[in-house]
């Protein structure tokens, strides 16, 4: 099974209306701001991030539920496509995403997509090694 995993909702639905067939879950995480000490999105990660980010952790886990229920069944993903941007933001949150994925002991293939998060447009693609 295969997942696309996009920079964020405003991508993730211009991915969406391009490829209606695939499945794009967005990463919505700001990993420039602030820090973590701990496990990603472990509990006690939720916790500081919620602090950093000034929310509950209920409205936190809300923002992230589709990539946390992704990270819960991740070994059921034979393929993870990643959709980021190429500014400093995204290229934060591509980093976290790939860690994340080697944290969780992903075994599948990854593949990332550099695009224009204006149109979706592919710039540059590369598959990723954990």
């Amino acid at each position: 099974m295969k997942i696309n995993i996009t920079a964020g909702e405003c991508l993730n639905k211009i991915l969406q209306e391009k490829y209606p067939n695939e499945t794009f879950i967005p990463f919505n995480e700001a990993m420039v701001k602030g820090g973590y000490n701990t496990k990603l999105f472990s509990e006690e990660f939720i916790i500081e991030r919620s602090t950093i980010h000034k929310v509950s952790k209920e409205e936190y886990v809300n923002k992230l539920t589709l990539f946390l229920n992704f990270l819960k069944k991740i070994n059921n993903y034979s393929e993870v496509i990643l959709w980021f941007g190429d500014e400093p933001f995204c290229k934060k949150n591509t980093e976290i995403v790939l860690q994340t994925l080697k944290e969780y002991k992903f075994l599948g293939n990854v593949a990332l997509n550099i695009v224009d998060e204006e149109t979706g447009k592919i710039l540059n693609s590369n598959l990723v090694r954990l």
